[in-house]
């Protein structure tokens, strides 16, 4: 509600006037933008299947129909912005991966997307210092130290345990609250770990989330244009770069709500883009969480009353 609110206010505070001019001005360009997420999205998937590939060589189309709906329930969804990768798993399961598997190589995938976000990061930051960044190239170099010191603390934790302690905590809840799904998570650690010593797999998987994130740029980029507001590629890549910044630290907002609009307003004031086009990018990314996100939440609820129908009919007989 928090996040809600904070949207609401961004937006009114604006001149609604010039916003709603320069979105219908941009018109058949958001459309353009959409289809811009594509790529990105393709590319993110190839890496968790990379990731995955090691243990489980399902067809892109499963991974892709399952990234659409991770992305869609991050997005849409009153989630943490993480709760859309165990759905994506449960895809992945639906589609006769072993859960834990499943859960393994999503757990595996959101590693390697973090710390190629960090370094997409550093790429941004480079070059806003290249451009004469000011005290923003400071302040973003803190955000970064953060970040990595996140990153090792996570990864720390990863090999100290973490995953057997989620193997307890699912065991346990299988016993006590007859949940017996999550019993399957036996083995998790031993299965993260045998992606992580996949060499190919790990290089692969690095390689095309840093390509997603690259290819993410090109949204912004044509953002800007059809608003109006022309830059270069590397201008898009570092609006891209710090915007995604912003938004991962807020992952405990549901769909970074309120946090990505601000965001993107005070980043594009720093190149001199007016607030309300860097508020009408925003926008514009909402608009195509919408148009991507709604039809898969549709058809992913269509499979789960299917798959629930199911098992439910053959009691209903007897």
């Amino acid at each position: 509600m928090a996040g809600i609110t904070a949207m609401v206010v961004l937006i009114a505070y604006q001149d609604l006037g010039r916003l709603g001019d320069l979105l219908r001005g941009a018109g058949w360009g958001i459309a353009v933008v959409t289809l811009a997420h594509i790529p990105p999205m393709c590319a993110s998937t190839l890496a968790w299947r990379a990731a995955a590939r090691p243990l489980w060589a399902g067809r892109f189309g499963i991974f892709l129909w399952a990234r659409l709906v991770r992305e869609s329930v991050n997005a849409l969804l009153p989630v943490l912005q993480v709760g859309g990768d165990f759905a994506g798993a449960r895809v992945l399961v639906f589609h006769n991966a072993r859960p834990v598997v499943a859960t393994g190589s999503v757990l595996a995938d959101l590693t390697f997307e973090f710390l190629t976000q960090i370094a997409f990061t550093a790429i941004g930051l480079c070059l806003l210092m290249a451009n004469g960044g000011g005290s923003m190239v400071r302040w973003g170099f803190i955000g970064l130290a953060i970040s990595v010191a996140a990153a090792a603390a996570f990864l720390l934790a990863q090999h100290s345990g973490l995953f057997r302690l989620i193997e307890r905590l699912g065991d346990f809840l299988s016993r006590h609250l007859a949940w017996p799904g999550l019993a399957a998570l036996t083995n998790l650690h031993d299965t993260v770990h045998a992606i992580y010593a996949n060499r190919r797999a790990v290089a692969a998987a690095s390689a095309w989330h840093l390509a997603s994130w690259i290819l993410g740029s090109l949204e912004v980029w044509l953002a800007l244009h059809f608003l109006g507001s022309d830059v270069s590629f590397a201008t898009a890549v570092v609006i891209e770069s710090l915007g995604q910044a912003v938004r991962s630290a807020a992952f405990f907002v549901p769909g970074a709500l309120g946090v990505q609009e601000g965001g993107f307003m005070a980043i594009g004031v720093l190149f001199g883009l007016p607030a309300e086009v860097g508020l009408s990018v925003s926008l514009m990314k909402r608009i195509r969480e919408v148009a991507l996100g709604i039809p898969a939440l549709i058809a992913w609820q269509a499979l789960e009353g299917r798959r629930f129908l199911g098992r439910l009919g053959p009691k209903a007989d007897s």
